[in-house]
């Protein structure tokens, strides 16, 4: 058992395994409540951009790379940023054409985003071995 504080709408904003003196506030909660799990867990930042061959990983993961392919190709202008990205941001015409494409939801390209950072680390890491 610990004890959270919260703020005025209820959100957990601290955690200690004894109660704390006035004047904080605390209560007395379970360990494996997930309120807590999830103040004391919190899921990672969702990156920013993430390099191109994690992309296109991602996207083959999702079945989606033949049809980006030929959407990308369909467009001089996104192809050229395509060939000549070292990085790619969410911002970038490319990734929004991809997403144009496909139909992601913004909770979707976080996944992505986030998936392909996971692949590009990989891809770096077997490159060191």
């Amino acid at each position: 058992m610990g004890f959270v504080e919260r703020n005025s709408d209820g959100i957990i904003v601290g955690w200690s395994v004894c109660e704390q003196p006035a004047p904080m506030v605390t209560e007395q909660i379970a360990d494996d409540d997930p309120a807590v799990i999830g103040f004391l867990n919190p899921p990672a930042p969702v990156p920013s951009s993430c390099t191109e061959l994690g992309l296109k990983g991602a996207f083959d993961e999702l079945a989606h790379g033949p049809r980006l392919k030929v959407a990308i190709a369909a467009n001089a202008n996104v192809q050229d940023e395509s060939d000549l990205a070292t990085e790619i941001r969410r911002a970038d015409s490319l990734v929004q054409h991809m997403i144009a494409v496909v139909g992601l939801s913004d909770a979707q390209v976080d996944q992505l985003l986030v998936r392909a950072n996971a692949l590009s680390d990989w891809v770096a890491e077997r490159k060191l071995k």
